[in-house]
């Protein structure tokens, strides 16, 4: 693998899905749609099949990413990572909904280092990602749940 060249920042994103986290080192311009076959291809590489019970597809087109309504609380939901069509004479963004964005890359996304995106996979013969129901499937644990076993009076 050639290594990068020194001013590309790497970056680890945390993709979930169910109780799965996948963590990618990307660099801040790597496009979503390379990130996607990174995605994919780490998961075949574990020899993951399915995340509870949806199978991984073969197309990365069929991953779509999510971003959490509140970054500090991804409890309250997530909205679709939108990466929308905007005309050149579009210059104030109306129509653009609130989770869009116009760059193609976490950086243009307002992502940072770290940040946590959800996936899921839709049908690629889809005509438009809009068509996607608005569940994520993104269990995130608790304090109590991680900490159940420990006892307090110590």
């Amino acid at each position: 693998m050639p290594a990068k060249a020194p001013n590309q920042q790497q970056w680890t994103l945390r993709f979930k899905q169910h109780k799965t986290t996948v963590l990618l080192f990307v660099t801040q311009s790597q496009s979503f749609t390379s990130i996607k076959e990174d995605l994919l291809d780490a998961m075949k590489a574990r020899g993951i099949k399915d995340i509870n019970g949806n199978l991984l597809p073969s197309d990365p087109e069929a991953i779509v990413f999510g971003v959490p309504i509140d970054k500090n609380d991804p409890g309250k939901g997530w909205v679709p990572l939108e990466i929308p069509e905007v005309s050149d004479t579009d210059t104030k963004g109306k129509g653009v909904k609130k989770g869009s964005v116009l760059n193609q890359s976490p950086l243009g996304a307002g992502l940072k280092d770290g940040a946590m995106l959800a996936f899921k996979f839709r049908d690629v013969d889809a005509q438009d990602v809009m068509e996607l129901d608005d569940e994520w499937d993104v269990v995130i644990p608790t304090y109590d749940e991680e900490d159940g076993s420990q006892s307090q009076g110590q």
